[in-house]
């Protein structure tokens, strides 16, 4: 019989491995790093525009 690894979370910043099940997460659904606090947050490059108008690019 096989068995499959459960998810894990790996910290960018300190290079912990926990199981993602054990790891908690902010209020608005973020993982944060249970050693050093990391929290991972969408990245800044990749949001709208500051004036909140959709990207005419499409």
């Amino acid at each position: 019989m096989s068995t499959e690894n459960a998810a894990t979370f790996d910290c960018p910043e300190c290079d912990v491995s926990a199981p993602s099940t054990s790891v908690p997460y902010d209020s608005l659904g973020y993982v944060v790093c249970p050693v050093c606090g990391y929290a991972a947050t969408p990245d800044p490059e990749r949001s709208p525009s500051a004036d909140g108008s959709p990207s005419t690019g499409d």
